[in-house]
């Protein structure tokens, strides 16, 4: 009995993850996924307290944290091969972390785009920030742009929040298989970033 109980529940967990990756936290509600499973509003509140305590379920810092360090590893690998600051090759990480990416990819697009209503829901701006800040610290003044350092660091911000929404594309694109959106992803973050290395 103990064991079916554990599987209604990851059914729900299931359910619930790709309802809000479609719909987003606020515009999804239990009656919507009581009725993708087939069953009572009542029985999901047998196993969730709220909508709040299955999303956190789901969602946990645990796996934002590793989502977020993956992001920020990625962009590390870049600004440090693009300022030859690492000699190492830089195609294996970057398909490292973008398989990572891809492998997750409804916690991605739940994360950075469809968390409004949630403590993550500022999480890509806090991101894009945190990136924006290390590179600072590196930064080659003058590479792409004149013009003073304001205009410099909205351009950089802007560079950074075009990696995030290729790749959030990429991440969101019906594709027929789990390879293929790493490919997609993969391609489309290769053509973001070329030339910006």
């Amino acid at each position: 009995m103990q064991l079916k109980k554990k599987d209604v529940q990851m059914a729900i967990q299931e359910t619930a993850l790709e309802l809000f990756y479609q719909k987003g936290y606020l515009k999804t509600k239990m009656s919507d996924i009581a009725k993708e499973m087939d069953m009572s509003v009542g029985n999901i509140y047998t196993y969730f307290k709220n909508k709040e305590e299955l999303f956190y379920t789901i969602i946990t810092p645990d796996t934002i944290d590793y989502i977020e360090e993956t992001i920020i590893s990625l962009a590390k690998v870049c600004n440090d091969y693009r300022l030859k600051i690492s000699t190492e090759p830089i195609d294996d990480a970057v398909e490292k972390h973008i398989r990572i990416l891809a492998n997750n990819y409804r916690e991605v697009v739940i994360m950075l785009d469809r968390s409004e209503g949630t403590v993550y829901e500022l999480t890509k701006h806090f991101m894009i920030e945190r990136i924006f800040e290390e590179r600072n610290k590196t930064i080659v003044i003058g590479s792409y742009i004149d013009g003073s350092w304001e205009l410099k660091e909205q351009f950089y911000k802007i560079v950074i929040k075009g990696i995030f929404e290729i790749i959030l594309m990429g991440l969101k694109e019906e594709v027929p298989t789990s390879e293929e959106r790493y490919e997609l992803c993969l391609a489309l973050f290769y053509f973001q970033v070329e030339g910006k290395l």
